[in-house]
């Protein structure tokens, strides 16, 4: 049986659009161009930096310098969405506009953890009723009360000698649980039940919880020290280029 004629030209039309789909898919898209040369400031003197140069001429692989695998297609992030110019309040609330979505955090954020895995039935048991095996004594409080009734849960500001509840918490439980303390945590994965960051929508746990004392400079770096330690690190492996102390002058320009 003959189609009519006046359903060729529909066919024809669906057949080119069927053609432009299927090539369209399969045309790799074409990839972002890379930055010929790239100007930071500092009050040491503007720096040019010839990316182009580095990464062809060099043949310096992105992940070199860029510390996360960019998914396929994707360009590495700037280095200023993690190296700040100084690690203040500002950067604390503006830096997560810096990234695509939510999945990079934890690149630098640990894991979080949904809840704590201890049964307290099965810890009466082992502990034979005692319940001072776990809580004070009479002489600080004269039935045993909930940690978080004294304990908080954000570490105290410096000079309170009140432990938190982690604090409070690790302490206890390392008296009993000397096996797995004294040969040192690998993960929180003993005590704690990891939490679903695919559907992560709280906050993120403050470094100063588990990291003491100034954990910008222990964790992030600002972007300064980041690329000193990364550029002259490179130039000093290979002996080439500016990495001396008095080498200043070879990358900023007075």
């Amino acid at each position: 049986m003959r189609l009519p004629r006046k359903y060729f030209p529909i066919i024809a039309t669906c057949a080119v659009l069927l053609v432009v789909a299927v090539a369209g898919y399969l045309t790799p898209a074409e990839s972002q161009k890379l930055p010929v040369r790239i100007l930071f400031d500092n009050t040491g003197g503007k720096v040019v930096f010839t990316h182009l140069r580095h990464h062809r001429d060099y043949a310096i692989a992105c992940e070199a310098c860029h510390h996360e695998n960019a998914p396929q297609g994707a360009e590495p992030l700037p280095c200023g969405s993690c190296h700040p110019l100084a690690f203040d309040e500002q950067y604390v609330k503006q830096h997560v506009a810096s990234f695509p979505d939510k999945t990079y955090c934890i690149q630098c954020h640990h894991l979080e953890y949904a809840k704590l895995n201890f049964g307290h039935d099965e810890h009466v048991e082992y502990a034979g009723g005692d319940c001072q095996a776990c809580h004070h004594g009479p002489d600080i409080e004269p039935e045993p009360q909930s940690c978080r009734s004294c304990h908080p849960e954000e570490k105290p500001e410096s000079g309170d000698s009140m432990p938190d509840q982690m604090e409070a918490g690790h302490t206890r439980c390392a008296s009993c649980h000397q096996d797995m303390f004294d040969h040192g945590l690998t993960s929180c994965k003993s005590c704690h039940v990891e939490a679903d960051m695919t559907k992560w929508h709280g906050d993120f746990t403050g470094c100063a919880q588990c990291h003491d004392e100034h954990p910008e400079k222990e964790l992030v770096l600002t972007r300064t020290n980041a690329f000193h330690d990364q550029c002259m690190s490179c130039h000093e492996e290979r002996r080439q280029g500016p990495y001396k102390d008095d080498d200043c002058n070879k990358c900023h320009i007075r």
